[in-house]
């Protein structure tokens, strides 16, 4: 009888997890800092930053079912930060590995 409850609490542990998964949201925000680019007012940058987010947003809508978590954040920060660019802030760059 144990045996049988056991599987029962598994079972319904992974359903569980397996909708909670298609439960996944879009990203909160960027997880890269962005700077205002020279000669930018904080008030334009704040603009920016808030068209930007919603630029990113819209380009990972639906990625979120699809892709892990990492992913989506991956290709949310990428757009952000092409935006950002885009628009004349200061945006990290990637580096090469030192040998």
């Amino acid at each position: 009888m144990r045996a049988r409850w056991t599987m029962a609490a598994v079972a319904t542990t992974i359903l569980s997890a397996g909708l909670c998964a298609g439960c996944a949201t879009a990203p909160a925000g960027p997880s890269v800092n962005v700077l205002p680019g020279t000669g930018k007012s904080f008030e334009q940058f704040q603009t920016d930053v808030s068209v930007c987010r919603d630029w990113a947003a819209r380009q990972v809508k639906g990625a979120f079912m699809d892709a892990p978590v990492w992913e989506v954040q991956r290709r949310y920060d990428n757009a952000y930060v092409q935006c950002m660019y885009a628009k004349g802030h200061q945006v990290p760059s990637l580096s090469a590995p030192s040998r």
